[in-house]
């Protein structure tokens, strides 16, 4: 069964795992906490490719065995900062950090 996202401008597209990982690497490699890089994630990005992996890997487990066709992108979203808290709390306030800077930006 073909998994689909709903997007907060209300768009449903194709759920892709690939997306969850670009993320999490993005938080890992440049995420900052309080100003300072994060868990030597920022010199290492084989360090921050495997962390965004694995997170993709378990959200992709979830979303997977999910009994809904359609998922809100917060699902996901929250799925992702589940498992980054216990793998990488650092990542995962950084993580938390990006997404709230995100939505002051589209004015939510």
């Amino acid at each position: 069964m073909s998994k689909k996202i709903i997007k907060r401008d209300g768009r449903i597209v194709d759920y892709d795992v690939t997306k969850i990982q670009e993320a999490i690497f993005r938080a890992a490699y440049n995420g900052r906490v309080n100003g300072d890089y994060i868990g030597g994630y920022h010199n290492n990005p084989i360090k921050a490719n495997r962390l965004a992996n694995d997170v993709a890997r378990l959200v992709h487990q979830d979303v997977m065995s999910s009994k809904a066709e359609k998922l809100d992108i917060e699902e996901i979203q929250n799925m992702a900062v589940k498992h980054l808290n216990v793998l990488s709390k650092f990542v995962g306030q950084a993580y938390l950090s990006y997404k709230t800077q995100k939505a002051i930006e589209r004015g939510v």
